[in-house]
């Protein structure tokens, strides 16, 4: 598997598909997350990510860009979503919102290793605030 293909995996399988397993098997068990959500395992990540699943619902992932040079992978996502749970202090909604995110990802081994990204929170709150 590509790097590429790796970093399409973990959006496809996490996000969409919620096998957690592939994330297990293709991220290094010391995956380290630089950002807000500061995952230091593999474990830690598929943990996030379930809550995630339990917040925004029916998530689609959509790739925008996909670019890499040497072992990093830089990843410019859609996702569109059901906000299902208390997210950001705010209670469910049932809104569907769209916004996009930024994130890059190091490879070591033909594992994700590390990654640098954000969700944009202002915005999201603000499009789960808006009537």
């Amino acid at each position: 598997m590509t790097n590429k293909e790796l970093v399409i995996g973990f959006f496809r399988e996490g996000y969409v598909r919620h096998n957690y397993d592939f994330l297990m098997e293709h991220m290094a068990a010391d995956y380290f997350d630089n950002s807000p959500c500061a995952a230091r395992t593999n474990l830690e990540c598929v943990n996030i990510l379930k809550g995630t699943e339990k917040t925004f619902s029916d998530m689609e992932v959509e790739i925008l860009d996909l670019i890499e040079e040497d072992n990093k992978v830089a990843v410019r996502v859609q996702f569109t979503a059901t906000h299902s749970a208390q997210a950001y202090g705010i209670p469910a909604t049932g809104k569907r919102i769209c916004f996009e995110a930024l994130e890059v990802f190091r490879m070591e081994n033909q594992l994700i290793a590390e990654s640098w990204g954000y969700w944009p929170d202002l915005q999201i709150r603000e499009l789960l605030q808006t009537p």
